[in-house]
Protein backbone atom coordinates (compact mmCIF):
# COMPACT_ATOMS: atom_id res chain seq x y z
CA UNK A 1 0.00 0.00 0.00
CA UNK A 2 2.86 2.37 0.83
CA UNK A 3 4.30 1.74 -2.62
CA UNK A 4 1.03 2.80 -4.20
CA UNK A 5 0.94 5.99 -2.09
CA UNK A 6 4.50 6.95 -2.95
CA UNK A 7 3.88 6.23 -6.61
CA UNK A 8 0.85 8.47 -6.65
CA UNK A 9 2.73 11.24 -4.89
CA UNK A 10 5.52 11.07 -7.42
CA UNK A 11 3.09 11.49 -10.25
CA UNK A 12 1.64 14.73 -8.89
CA UNK A 13 4.65 16.76 -10.02
CA UNK A 14 6.04 17.07 -13.56
CA UNK A 15 8.59 14.59 -14.79
CA UNK A 16 12.21 15.61 -14.51
CA UNK A 17 13.05 14.04 -17.85
CA UNK A 18 11.96 16.37 -20.64
CA UNK A 19 9.63 15.04 -23.28
CA UNK A 20 10.87 15.78 -26.78
CA UNK A 21 8.63 18.29 -28.52
CA UNK A 22 7.52 17.74 -32.08
CA UNK A 23 9.34 19.81 -34.70
CA UNK A 24 7.76 23.19 -35.36
CA UNK A 25 6.78 22.12 -38.87
CA UNK A 26 5.13 18.91 -37.67
CA UNK A 27 1.62 18.77 -36.24
CA UNK A 28 1.78 17.30 -32.72
CA UNK A 29 0.54 13.72 -32.47
CA UNK A 30 -1.79 12.72 -29.66
CA UNK A 31 -0.20 9.29 -29.18
CA UNK A 32 3.43 10.31 -29.68
CA UNK A 33 3.53 13.78 -28.09
CA UNK A 34 0.41 14.58 -26.04
CA UNK A 35 -0.55 11.38 -24.25
CA UNK A 36 2.87 10.82 -22.58
CA UNK A 37 2.58 14.29 -20.98
CA UNK A 38 -0.91 13.55 -19.66
CA UNK A 39 0.09 10.09 -18.50
CA UNK A 40 3.15 11.20 -16.55
CA UNK A 41 1.67 14.37 -15.01
CA UNK A 42 -2.08 13.93 -14.74
CA UNK A 43 -3.02 10.25 -14.57
CA UNK A 44 -2.58 9.91 -10.80
CA UNK A 45 -5.69 12.06 -10.30
CA UNK A 46 -7.48 11.46 -13.59
CA UNK A 47 -7.50 7.69 -13.95
CA UNK A 48 -10.65 5.56 -14.06
CA UNK A 49 -9.90 4.51 -10.48
CA UNK A 50 -9.76 8.06 -9.08
CA UNK A 51 -11.77 10.29 -11.48
CA UNK A 52 -11.03 13.61 -9.78
CA UNK A 53 -13.49 16.17 -11.10
CA UNK A 54 -15.14 13.37 -13.05
CA UNK A 55 -12.34 13.61 -15.62
CA UNK A 56 -10.52 10.53 -16.94
CA UNK A 57 -7.53 10.90 -19.27
CA UNK A 58 -6.76 7.25 -20.02
CA UNK A 59 -7.75 7.60 -23.68
CA UNK A 60 -8.47 10.25 -26.29
CA UNK A 61 -12.22 9.66 -26.14
CA UNK A 62 -12.26 9.94 -22.33
CA UNK A 63 -10.26 13.17 -22.43
CA UNK A 64 -12.53 14.75 -25.02
CA UNK A 65 -15.61 13.76 -23.03
CA UNK A 66 -14.50 16.06 -20.23
CA UNK A 67 -15.50 16.07 -16.56
CA UNK A 68 -18.17 17.40 -14.25
CA UNK A 69 -17.41 20.97 -15.38
CA UNK A 70 -17.82 20.08 -19.03
CA UNK A 71 -15.31 19.74 -21.82
CA UNK A 72 -11.69 20.51 -21.02
CA UNK A 73 -10.55 20.65 -24.66
CA UNK A 74 -11.97 23.06 -27.26
CA UNK A 75 -10.48 21.91 -30.58
CA UNK A 76 -8.74 24.76 -32.36
CA UNK A 77 -8.92 27.04 -29.31
CA UNK A 78 -6.25 26.35 -26.71
CA UNK A 79 -6.84 29.73 -25.03
CA UNK A 80 -10.43 28.71 -24.29
CA UNK A 81 -9.68 25.14 -23.18
CA UNK A 82 -10.22 24.57 -19.48
CA UNK A 83 -7.26 22.17 -19.25
CA UNK A 84 -4.87 24.85 -20.54
CA UNK A 85 -6.38 27.53 -18.29
CA UNK A 86 -5.84 25.31 -15.24
CA UNK A 87 -2.30 24.40 -16.29
CA UNK A 88 -1.55 28.13 -16.62
CA UNK A 89 -3.13 28.93 -13.25
CA UNK A 90 -5.82 31.15 -14.76
CA UNK A 91 -8.48 28.79 -13.38
CA UNK A 92 -8.00 27.40 -9.89
CA UNK A 93 -6.75 25.06 -8.66
CA UNK A 94 -3.66 25.18 -10.82
CA UNK A 95 -2.59 21.87 -12.28
CA UNK A 96 -0.70 19.65 -11.76
CA UNK A 97 -1.16 19.47 -7.99
CA UNK A 98 2.01 19.92 -5.99
CA UNK A 99 2.94 23.52 -6.73
CA UNK A 100 5.22 22.86 -9.71
CA UNK A 101 3.84 24.13 -13.04
CA UNK A 102 4.08 22.06 -16.19
CA UNK A 103 7.37 22.80 -18.03
CA UNK A 104 6.97 25.50 -20.68
CA UNK A 105 7.91 23.22 -23.59
CA UNK A 106 5.27 20.66 -22.61
CA UNK A 107 2.61 23.34 -22.15
CA UNK A 108 3.47 24.79 -25.56
CA UNK A 109 3.15 21.37 -27.15
CA UNK A 110 -0.31 20.84 -25.64
CA UNK A 111 -1.41 24.27 -26.89
CA UNK A 112 -0.09 23.53 -30.37
CA UNK A 113 -1.96 20.23 -30.46
CA UNK A 114 -5.25 21.87 -29.44
CA UNK A 115 -4.81 24.82 -31.83
CA UNK A 116 -4.15 22.38 -34.67
CA UNK A 117 -7.55 20.79 -34.07
CA UNK A 118 -6.86 18.34 -31.19
CA UNK A 119 -6.91 15.32 -33.48
CA UNK A 120 -7.00 11.83 -32.01
CA UNK A 121 -4.79 8.85 -32.79
CA UNK A 122 -4.36 8.17 -36.49
CA UNK A 123 -6.00 4.99 -37.90
CA UNK A 124 -3.79 2.00 -37.20
CA UNK A 125 -1.52 3.97 -34.89
CA UNK A 126 -0.23 1.83 -32.03
CA UNK A 127 -1.63 2.94 -28.66
CA UNK A 128 0.74 4.25 -26.02
CA UNK A 129 0.70 2.51 -22.66
CA UNK A 130 -1.34 4.28 -20.00
CA UNK A 131 1.22 3.24 -17.44
CA UNK A 132 3.78 5.82 -16.31
CA UNK A 133 7.45 5.42 -17.12
CA UNK A 134 8.78 4.49 -13.69
CA UNK A 135 12.56 4.20 -13.46
CA UNK A 136 13.96 0.89 -12.27
CA UNK A 137 15.95 2.10 -9.27
CA UNK A 138 18.04 -0.69 -7.83
CA UNK A 139 19.34 -0.67 -4.24
CA UNK A 140 23.04 -0.01 -3.73
CA UNK A 141 23.26 -2.58 -0.93
CA UNK A 142 21.70 -6.06 -0.63
CA UNK A 143 18.07 -5.91 0.50
CA UNK A 144 16.16 -8.82 2.02
CA UNK A 145 12.68 -9.25 0.59
CA UNK A 146 9.68 -8.95 2.93
CA UNK A 147 7.53 -12.07 3.20
CA UNK A 148 4.28 -11.20 1.46
CA UNK A 149 2.54 -14.56 1.72
CA UNK A 150 2.77 -18.17 2.96
CA UNK A 151 0.85 -21.35 2.18
CA UNK A 152 1.33 -24.97 3.18
CA UNK A 153 0.67 -27.45 0.38
CA UNK A 154 -2.40 -29.68 0.84
CA UNK A 155 -0.20 -32.63 1.87
CA UNK A 156 1.86 -30.43 4.21
CA UNK A 157 5.16 -31.44 2.59
CA UNK A 158 5.91 -28.03 1.10
CA UNK A 159 5.64 -24.45 2.28
CA UNK A 160 5.25 -21.83 -0.45
CA UNK A 161 6.81 -18.49 0.51
CA UNK A 162 6.02 -15.36 -1.49
CA UNK A 163 8.64 -12.62 -1.72
CA UNK A 164 9.77 -9.96 -4.14
CA UNK A 165 9.39 -11.27 -7.71
CA UNK A 166 9.74 -14.86 -6.52
CA UNK A 167 8.10 -17.78 -4.75
CA UNK A 168 10.24 -20.32 -2.91
CA UNK A 169 9.04 -23.84 -2.12
CA UNK A 170 10.55 -24.93 1.18
CA UNK A 171 10.71 -28.16 3.11
CA UNK A 172 8.94 -27.00 6.30
CA UNK A 173 10.83 -29.50 8.43
CA UNK A 174 14.34 -28.42 7.44
CA UNK A 175 13.97 -25.06 5.71
CA UNK A 176 15.67 -26.47 2.61
CA UNK A 177 14.74 -24.75 -0.66
CA UNK A 178 13.09 -27.25 -3.00
CA UNK A 179 12.42 -24.86 -5.88
CA UNK A 180 12.31 -21.19 -6.80
CA UNK A 181 9.50 -19.90 -9.01
CA UNK A 182 10.70 -16.62 -10.49
CA UNK A 183 9.48 -13.91 -12.84
CA UNK A 184 6.77 -12.14 -10.84
CA UNK A 185 6.25 -8.44 -11.42
CA UNK A 186 6.57 -7.34 -7.80
CA UNK A 187 5.97 -8.65 -4.28
CA UNK A 188 3.89 -11.85 -4.21
CA UNK A 189 1.19 -10.76 -1.79
CA UNK A 190 -0.98 -13.88 -1.75
CA UNK A 191 -0.71 -17.60 -2.47
CA UNK A 192 -3.31 -20.34 -2.95
CA UNK A 193 -2.87 -24.05 -3.68
CA UNK A 194 -5.48 -26.02 -5.56
CA UNK A 195 -6.85 -28.80 -3.31
CA UNK A 196 -5.05 -31.51 -5.29
CA UNK A 197 -1.72 -29.74 -4.82
CA UNK A 198 -1.01 -29.70 -8.56
CA UNK A 199 -1.20 -25.95 -9.02
CA UNK A 200 -0.16 -22.88 -7.07
CA UNK A 201 -1.67 -19.45 -7.71
CA UNK A 202 0.69 -16.58 -6.85
CA UNK A 203 -0.77 -13.07 -6.93
CA UNK A 204 0.55 -9.55 -6.73
CA UNK A 205 1.35 -7.11 -9.51
CA UNK A 206 2.44 -3.50 -9.75
CA UNK A 207 0.70 -0.87 -7.58
CA UNK A 208 -1.44 1.54 -9.64
CA UNK A 209 -0.49 -0.32 -12.81
CA UNK A 210 -1.66 -3.91 -13.09
CA UNK A 211 -2.56 -6.96 -11.06
CA UNK A 212 -1.02 -10.32 -11.85
CA UNK A 213 -1.73 -13.95 -11.01
CA UNK A 214 0.71 -16.62 -12.08
CA UNK A 215 -0.49 -20.23 -12.09
CA UNK A 216 2.36 -22.67 -11.55
CA UNK A 217 2.46 -26.38 -12.32
CA UNK A 218 4.16 -27.48 -9.12
CA UNK A 219 5.35 -30.93 -10.20
CA UNK A 220 7.21 -29.63 -13.25
CA UNK A 221 8.05 -26.26 -11.65
CA UNK A 222 6.82 -24.53 -14.81
CA UNK A 223 4.56 -21.55 -15.36
CA UNK A 224 1.17 -22.65 -16.67
CA UNK A 225 -0.37 -19.23 -17.35
CA UNK A 226 -0.48 -15.60 -16.23
CA UNK A 227 -3.84 -13.96 -15.51
CA UNK A 228 -4.16 -10.21 -16.08
CA UNK A 229 -7.23 -8.04 -15.72
CA UNK A 230 -6.99 -5.93 -12.57
CA UNK A 231 -5.76 -2.35 -12.97
CA UNK A 232 -4.02 -2.32 -9.60
CA UNK A 233 -2.12 -4.82 -7.49
CA UNK A 234 -3.82 -7.89 -6.04
CA UNK A 235 -3.84 -8.33 -2.26
CA UNK A 236 -5.59 -11.66 -1.90
CA UNK A 237 -6.19 -14.80 -3.93
CA UNK A 238 -8.16 -17.95 -3.07
CA UNK A 239 -8.78 -21.27 -4.82
CA UNK A 240 -12.22 -22.84 -4.76
CA UNK A 241 -12.63 -26.18 -2.94
CA UNK A 242 -13.27 -27.99 -6.24
CA UNK A 243 -10.09 -26.51 -7.73
CA UNK A 244 -11.89 -24.99 -10.72
CA UNK A 245 -11.88 -21.29 -9.80
CA UNK A 246 -9.50 -18.69 -8.45
CA UNK A 247 -10.82 -15.51 -6.82
CA UNK A 248 -8.73 -12.36 -6.66
CA UNK A 249 -9.16 -9.13 -4.69
CA UNK A 250 -7.48 -5.92 -5.75
CA UNK A 251 -6.80 -2.34 -4.77
CA UNK A 252 -8.88 -1.43 -7.85
CA UNK A 253 -12.02 -2.20 -5.74
CA UNK A 254 -12.87 -5.28 -7.79
CA UNK A 255 -13.08 -9.02 -7.22
CA UNK A 256 -12.59 -11.34 -10.17
CA UNK A 257 -13.31 -15.03 -10.62
CA UNK A 258 -11.07 -16.94 -13.01
CA UNK A 259 -11.26 -20.38 -14.62
CA UNK A 260 -8.00 -21.93 -13.47
CA UNK A 261 -7.89 -24.42 -16.36
CA UNK A 262 -8.34 -21.95 -19.22
CA UNK A 263 -7.29 -18.70 -17.55
CA UNK A 264 -10.53 -17.06 -18.67
CA UNK A 265 -12.18 -14.41 -16.52
CA UNK A 266 -15.53 -15.86 -15.42
CA UNK A 267 -17.01 -12.72 -13.88
CA UNK A 268 -16.22 -9.52 -12.02
CA UNK A 269 -17.88 -8.75 -8.69
CA UNK A 270 -18.53 -5.04 -8.17
CA UNK A 271 -19.95 -3.60 -4.98
CA UNK A 272 -17.07 -2.49 -2.76
CA UNK A 273 -16.33 1.24 -2.97
CA UNK A 274 -12.70 0.97 -1.88
CA UNK A 275 -9.72 -1.36 -2.07
CA UNK A 276 -10.47 -5.06 -1.45
CA UNK A 277 -7.87 -6.70 0.80
CA UNK A 278 -9.17 -10.22 1.41
CA UNK A 279 -11.22 -12.98 -0.23
CA UNK A 280 -12.08 -16.50 0.96
CA UNK A 281 -14.25 -19.33 -0.36
CA UNK A 282 -16.58 -21.12 2.02
CA UNK A 283 -15.63 -24.77 2.57
CA UNK A 284 -18.51 -25.94 0.34
CA UNK A 285 -17.46 -23.50 -2.40
CA UNK A 286 -20.90 -21.95 -2.75
CA UNK A 287 -20.05 -18.60 -1.23
CA UNK A 288 -17.24 -16.09 -1.36
CA UNK A 289 -16.49 -13.60 1.40
CA UNK A 290 -14.58 -10.37 0.84
CA UNK A 291 -13.18 -7.71 3.18
CA UNK A 292 -12.31 -4.19 2.11
CA UNK A 293 -11.08 -0.75 3.03
CA UNK A 294 -14.69 0.47 2.86
CA UNK A 295 -15.16 -1.15 6.32
CA UNK A 296 -17.41 -3.94 5.07
CA UNK A 297 -17.46 -7.69 4.62
CA UNK A 298 -19.58 -8.87 1.71
CA UNK A 299 -20.96 -12.34 1.05
CA UNK A 300 -21.37 -13.41 -2.59
CA UNK A 301 -23.04 -16.27 -4.43
CA UNK A 302 -20.23 -17.90 -6.43
CA UNK A 303 -22.49 -19.43 -9.08
CA UNK A 304 -24.28 -16.20 -9.99
CA UNK A 305 -21.96 -13.45 -8.78
CA UNK A 306 -24.84 -11.95 -6.79
CA UNK A 307 -24.01 -10.06 -3.61
CA UNK A 308 -26.10 -11.75 -0.96
CA UNK A 309 -25.56 -9.33 1.90
CA UNK A 310 -23.12 -6.98 3.63
CA UNK A 311 -21.73 -7.05 7.17
CA UNK A 312 -21.01 -3.48 8.26
CA UNK A 313 -19.91 -3.60 11.89
CA UNK A 314 -16.23 -2.76 11.27
CA UNK A 315 -15.10 0.75 12.19
CA UNK A 316 -12.10 0.76 9.85
CA UNK A 317 -10.54 -1.23 7.00
CA UNK A 318 -11.11 -4.99 6.97
CA UNK A 319 -7.73 -6.52 6.17
CA UNK A 320 -8.27 -10.21 6.98
CA UNK A 321 -11.09 -12.76 6.84
CA UNK A 322 -11.27 -16.52 7.40
CA UNK A 323 -14.00 -19.17 7.23
CA UNK A 324 -14.08 -21.73 10.00
CA UNK A 325 -13.50 -25.29 8.72
CA UNK A 326 -17.20 -26.07 9.19
CA UNK A 327 -18.23 -23.03 7.18
CA UNK A 328 -20.70 -22.02 9.87
CA UNK A 329 -18.59 -19.14 11.10
CA UNK A 330 -16.65 -16.29 9.49
CA UNK A 331 -13.99 -14.24 11.25
CA UNK A 332 -13.03 -10.72 10.13
CA UNK A 333 -10.55 -8.19 11.48
CA UNK A 334 -8.54 -5.16 10.48
CA UNK A 335 -7.45 -1.64 11.27
CA UNK A 336 -9.90 -1.14 14.15
CA UNK A 337 -7.90 -3.82 16.07
CA UNK A 338 -11.06 -5.86 16.56
CA UNK A 339 -11.88 -9.46 15.67
CA UNK A 340 -15.52 -10.17 14.87
CA UNK A 341 -17.08 -13.56 14.22
CA UNK A 342 -20.35 -14.05 12.36
CA UNK A 343 -22.93 -16.75 11.87
CA UNK A 344 -23.84 -16.76 8.18
CA UNK A 345 -27.43 -17.30 7.13
CA UNK A 346 -28.93 -17.54 3.67
CA UNK A 347 -29.89 -13.88 3.41
CA UNK A 348 -28.12 -12.27 6.37
CA UNK A 349 -25.38 -12.73 8.92
CA UNK A 350 -25.42 -12.16 12.65
CA UNK A 351 -22.58 -11.02 14.89
CA UNK A 352 -21.52 -13.75 17.30
CA UNK A 353 -18.53 -12.30 19.14
CA UNK A 354 -16.49 -9.10 19.03
CA UNK A 355 -13.30 -8.31 20.91
CA UNK A 356 -10.63 -5.61 20.74
CA UNK A 357 -7.92 -8.16 20.18
CA UNK A 358 -4.65 -6.33 19.55
CA UNK A 359 -2.83 -3.05 20.07
CA UNK A 360 -2.52 -2.29 16.36
CA UNK A 361 -3.94 -3.30 12.97
CA UNK A 362 -4.68 -7.01 12.63
CA UNK A 363 -2.90 -8.30 9.56
CA UNK A 364 -3.85 -11.97 9.23
CA UNK A 365 -6.35 -14.55 10.50
CA UNK A 366 -6.25 -18.35 10.36
CA UNK A 367 -8.28 -21.18 11.90
CA UNK A 368 -6.74 -24.45 12.96
CA UNK A 369 -8.19 -27.41 10.98
CA UNK A 370 -10.26 -28.59 13.97
CA UNK A 371 -11.92 -25.18 14.15
CA UNK A 372 -11.13 -24.77 17.85
CA UNK A 373 -8.48 -22.04 17.65
CA UNK A 374 -8.40 -18.73 15.80
CA UNK A 375 -4.93 -17.29 15.20
CA UNK A 376 -4.19 -13.64 14.45
CA UNK A 377 -1.11 -11.57 13.72
CA UNK A 378 -0.85 -7.86 14.27
CA UNK A 379 1.20 -4.76 13.55
CA UNK A 380 1.91 -4.76 17.29
CA UNK A 381 4.39 -7.56 16.44
CA UNK A 382 2.42 -10.38 18.03
CA UNK A 383 0.83 -13.69 17.15
CA UNK A 384 -2.23 -14.48 19.28
CA UNK A 385 -4.19 -17.69 19.77
CA UNK A 386 -7.85 -17.53 20.83
CA UNK A 387 -10.68 -19.92 21.52
CA UNK A 388 -12.60 -19.78 18.24
CA UNK A 389 -16.02 -19.89 19.89
CA UNK A 390 -15.51 -17.30 22.63
CA UNK A 391 -12.41 -15.39 21.39
CA UNK A 392 -10.92 -15.80 24.87
CA UNK A 393 -7.10 -15.64 24.80
CA UNK A 394 -5.16 -18.91 24.93
CA UNK A 395 -1.59 -17.87 24.13
CA UNK A 396 0.41 -14.94 22.78
CA UNK A 397 3.76 -14.93 21.02
CA UNK A 398 4.78 -11.31 21.40
CA UNK A 399 8.00 -9.46 20.62
CA UNK A 400 8.13 -10.81 17.09
CA UNK A 401 11.13 -9.45 15.13
CA UNK A 402 8.78 -7.54 12.79
CA UNK A 403 5.21 -7.46 11.52
CA UNK A 404 3.93 -10.96 10.82
CA UNK A 405 2.27 -10.34 7.47
CA UNK A 406 1.61 -13.98 6.58
CA UNK A 407 0.27 -17.01 8.47
CA UNK A 408 -0.41 -20.58 7.36
CA UNK A 409 -1.48 -23.62 9.38
CA UNK A 410 -0.43 -27.07 8.17
CA UNK A 411 -3.29 -29.34 7.03
CA UNK A 412 -2.70 -31.71 9.96
CA UNK A 413 -2.95 -28.82 12.43
CA UNK A 414 0.47 -29.46 13.95
CA UNK A 415 2.44 -26.49 12.62
CA UNK A 416 2.06 -22.74 12.15
CA UNK A 417 4.24 -20.89 9.64
CA UNK A 418 4.77 -17.16 10.15
CA UNK A 419 6.35 -14.81 7.62
CA UNK A 420 7.56 -11.36 8.56
CA UNK A 421 8.23 -8.02 6.95
CA UNK A 422 11.94 -8.35 7.78
CA UNK A 423 12.15 -11.34 5.43
CA UNK A 424 12.24 -14.03 8.12
CA UNK A 425 10.13 -17.18 8.39
CA UNK A 426 9.48 -19.34 11.48
CA UNK A 427 7.57 -22.57 11.98
CA UNK A 428 5.91 -23.12 15.39
CA UNK A 429 4.77 -26.36 17.00
CA UNK A 430 1.10 -25.85 17.84
CA UNK A 431 1.21 -28.48 20.57
CA UNK A 432 3.47 -26.33 22.76
CA UNK A 433 3.74 -23.03 20.81
CA UNK A 434 7.51 -23.40 20.62
CA UNK A 435 9.52 -22.44 17.57
CA UNK A 436 10.53 -25.54 15.65
CA UNK A 437 12.30 -23.84 12.74
CA UNK A 438 13.82 -20.39 12.17
CA UNK A 439 13.72 -17.59 12.05
CA UNK A 440 15.38 -18.16 8.69
CA UNK A 441 15.88 -15.70 5.85
CA UNK A 442 13.75 -17.04 3.03
CA UNK A 443 15.14 -14.81 0.27
CA UNK A 444 18.87 -14.37 0.73
CA UNK A 445 20.26 -11.25 -1.06
CA UNK A 446 22.59 -11.93 -3.96
CA UNK A 447 25.60 -10.26 -2.33
CA UNK A 448 26.66 -9.59 1.21
CA UNK A 449 24.45 -12.42 2.44
CA UNK A 450 25.17 -15.41 4.65
CA UNK A 451 27.13 -18.12 2.82
CA UNK A 452 24.53 -20.79 3.46
CA UNK A 453 20.89 -20.83 4.48
CA UNK A 454 21.75 -22.66 7.71
CA UNK A 455 23.79 -19.67 8.89
CA UNK A 456 20.61 -17.60 8.74
CA UNK A 457 19.01 -19.77 11.43
CA UNK A 458 19.02 -18.36 14.94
Amino acid sequence: MLAAIFLAAGMLSPKVVAIRAAPASQTPSFSRDVFPILRDNCMACHSSAVKMGGLVMESYDMLMKGGKDGQVIVPGKAAESRMILMLEGKVKPQMPFGGNPLPADQLSLLKAWIDSGAAGPAPGEAPVSAQPNIPNIKPEVPVVSPIGSLAFSPDGKMLAVGGYQEVELLDPASGKVLAALKGHADLVRSLAWTPDGRRLAAAGGLPQRAGEIKIWDVASRTLSKTLNGHTDCIYSVAASPDGKLVASASYDKLIKLWDIETGAEVRTLKDHIDAVFAVAFSPDGKRLASGAQDRTVKIWDVATGERLYTLSEALDSVTAIAFSPSGAQLAAAGADKTIRTYALGEKSGSLLESVIADEDTILELAYTPDGKTLISSSADRSIRFRDAATLFPKKVLDNQPDWVEALSVSPDGKWLAAGRYDGSVSVYNLANYEQALGPLVAFVPATGAPKGRESALR
